[in-house]
């Protein structure tokens, strides 16, 4: 039996971490890309109304990794606890459904990536660029399915250099 893809909690103890700071970068150029195609019934993504790069803290977002740890998809937003991005997962795996995919392209012709909004409201992107429309929207498609059934990791992590080390109690910044 194949394993499950999985969703991960990071924990970063600033909005000045710099890998939050590139989470948060590749979320907006998502944000930013041209919507692709007519059938798409939501408006151009919009930022969302989240942390920036204001200093909080401690801020956490989720990540969909698949059994290889290749990231499939990231969160639209930054949470402030772990609760909150944990409610939120089980909101949007109960939704999955209802989502809206829109393909867009980004600053060059051959980036294309994908993000997923309910209610007209970004929730996921895709966690890189793809070469080709159809790729990405391929991407989208299957990352959901995987979304739907992925495994709910049960403690936030910390980014580490190259890897990603559970967090303890103690040193728990989320």
């Amino acid at each position: 039996m194949a394993a499950l893809p999985s969703l991960v909690f990071l924990a970063f103890t600033s909005t000045r971490d710099q890998k939050y700071r590139g989470w948060a970068s590749f979320r907006d150029s998502v944000g930013a890309g041209r919507p692709l195609g007519e059938t798409v019934p939501v408006a151009a993504p919009r930022r969302p109304a989240d942390h920036g790069f204001v200093e909080l803290s401690s801020v956490g977002i989720w990540r969909l990794l698949a059994s290889n740890n290749r990231e499939l998809a990231r969160s639209w937003v930054a949470y402030p606890s772990y609760a909150a991005a944990r409610d939120d997962v089980s909101r949007l795996q109960a939704a999955v459904d209802s989502l809206v995919v829109t393909v867009v392209r980004g600053e060059s012709a051959s980036q294309y990536g994908w993000l997923a909004t309910l209610d007209g409201e970004p929730v996921i992107s895709s966690g890189r660029w793809f070469g080709a429309s159809s790729t990405s929207m391929h991407s989208a498609l299957t990352t959901l399915a995987d979304f739907a059934l992925a495994t709910i990791s049960e403690a936030p992590a910390r980014p580490a250099d190259r890897r990603v080390r559970a967090l303890s109690d103690a040193g728990a910044p989320w």
